[in-house]
């Protein structure tokens, strides 16, 4: 009866005579296989690559159900916390490790994954799923005090083919990586609080000092890669440092080496971080004052873009903070036709008291557009010149400030463009109420009519410059301090009309035009 599998001559190849029985060269030797295929090399190699087909039955479990001893399970979590060891493993020997603690909701279990430290880079909040086999109970040494953390497990994919881990790749949006987001003590039906919550604000103060507590944080910003030097170990250790806040502070706190990798995948102002029994270290700068740094330590649980109301109330007030308190709003680009609004039919004249009243009574909301006649009562182009703030943008959470219309964002090194500042603008007044120029969207078109129109003509002339219609704002950075005074004098208490645009979506005045 014919063999289905392969035989050992069939991973050698066959040497061809040549024909004619002449050659004019000597036959090459061809190198024989070593019995093995490209997949079986691969998955000896990095066992956590192949796709793991169990032959038996695995119970999907909860980690607060698990039982110690002896059962194969199944077990899906989010990565709350790790750390690696054992980094002089090599491609042929496995000795190191990661230490994981993944969390479902209802509890955590540790887990020692023993693989080469290359093969993979676990991410903060990574859903995994673990096919176990063996559940035992914690080791005070190694788990410490993390919360809810009683059991733990070891995966050796490339030894013990009956376990083995995956993680996860999930799709923004989708419902798999929305899953698994419930922090502990939050995950049941009577849900009132969260016990040990406490605002970035107390815990700074003097809630560091329990040693235990949960701060809901958003990410503010993440800085560059340093190298650090320590003190009393050898060699170097890479660290990042991210800004964090909440509504009441804000604070930076520092990831070090294998969560560096994590860091970088989170995004400014939109990230929230839920940290449960957060590490810190309090220090006096020279003039005396205690800074207080926040930080991952072993024993902390750190769930991220956690689902639970306290997340939702601070998101929301998070968003209204930041646009109330942005720096800058670009201009809807494509959305309207500006020569329409500015030169067409429906051209109706607004005061600022009628403005507000459509605003604030119109149902349903809607855009209109219309213009404004109004006397600008104050200036502060001077002020931020002399700050360097005359344009500004932003760039990984960070605001950017200069004198010039392009920076160097000094996180990511990337060219930036910036835009005219709106604070060189003090407030604008008519005969119904006043509205500040800093909260006002405009166009750039609307820039250069504002500060090179009639208004300003005699300033330029005498500046030898010509054809001043057509000058953009960006050329207030080639003004010197006596031109960039006069033009601020030129347009304090002048009248302007402007045309604006009232946009739902932003909230906000968007000015298209200006007429002198």
């Amino acid at each position: 009866m014919a063999s289905h599998f392969p035989s050992i001559q069939s991973f050698y190849s066959r040497e061809l005579a040549s024909e004619g029985g002449h050659s004019s060269s000597p036959p090459q030797p061809t190198e024989p296989g070593d019995g093995f295929t490209s997949s079986e090399v691969k998955a000896t190699i990095n066992p956590l690559s192949r796709p793991f087909q169990p032959s038996r039955t695995y119970d999907v479990c909860s980690i607060a159900d698990l039982q110690t001893g002896p059962h194969r399970y199944e077990i899906t979590g989010r990565l709350v916390n790790f750390s690696a060891s054992g980094h002089h493993a090599t491609p042929t020997n496995a000795d190191g490790y990661h230490f994981l603690v993944i969390c479902d909701g209802t509890a955590a279990i540790a887990i020692k994954l023993y693989c080469n430290p290359s093969e993979c880079q676990p991410l903060l909040g990574q859903r995994i799923t673990v096919w176990a086999t063996s559940i035992s109970a914690g080791n005070q040494a190694e788990i410490g005090h993390i919360p809810y953390c009683s059991t733990a497990t070891t995966i050796y994919p490339a030894r013990n083919g009956a376990t083995h881990i995956y993680f996860h790749v999930d799709e923004s949006g989708s419902v798999q990586d929305g899953s698994l987001r419930r922090p502990l003590e939050a995950n049941t039906d009577q849900y009132d609080y969260l016990p040990g919550l406490m605002t970035l604000k107390s815990f700074l103060a003097s809630g560091h000092d329990l040693g235990e507590g949960k701060i809901l944080v958003c990410v503010r910003s993440i800085g560059p890669r340093r190298t650090i030097q320590p003190k009393k170990r050898e060699g170097t250790l890479a660290m990042i440092e991210v800004g964090i806040y909440d509504d009441t502070a804000h604070c930076v706190m520092k990831v070090w080496q294998d969560k560096i990798t994590s860091a970088k995948s989170w995004f400014p102002n939109q990230t929230l971080l839920l940290i449960s029994q957060p590490s810190s270290r309090s220090y006096t700068d020279r003039q005396g004052i205690v800074h207080v740094e926040v930080g991952i330590g072993y024993s902390s649980v750190v769930d991220v873009d956690p689902d639970f109301p306290e997340a939702t109330w601070l998101r929301a007030k998070l968003h209204e903070m930041a646009r109330r308190d942005k720096i800058i709003v670009p201009f809807p680009a494509n959305t309207w036709d500006l020569q329409r609004a500015m030169y067409g039919p429906g051209r109706t004249l607004y005061t600022l008291a009628e403005v507000e009243e459509q605003v604030r009574k119109q149902d349903p909301a809607a855009d209109f557009t219309g213009k404004l006649s109004v006397v600008v009562l104050d200036m502060n182009l001077m002020s931020h010149w002399r700050q360097s703030t005359t344009y500004c943008t932003e760039c990984c959470g960070i605001p950017i400030y200069a004198n010039r219309p392009t920076a160097t964002c000094k996180n990511c090194d990337s060219a930036r463009n910036l835009s005219l500042n709106p604070r060189v603008l003090g407030s604008f007044l008519d005969e119904s109420g006043m509205v500040v120029g800093s909260k006002l969207v405009w166009n750039d078109i609307a820039w250069s009519q504002f500060f090179f129109g009639d208004a300003s003509e005699d300033l330029i002339m005498e500046n030898g410059q010509e054809n001043p219609v057509e000058q953009s704002w960006q050329g207030i950075a080639t003004f010197d301090t006596n031109a960039l005074r006069d033009l601020e004098a030129q347009l304090l208490y002048s009248r302007v009309t402007l045309t604006f645009r009232w946009s739902v979506a932003l909230g906000r005045l968007c000015i298209l035009g200006v007429e002198w």
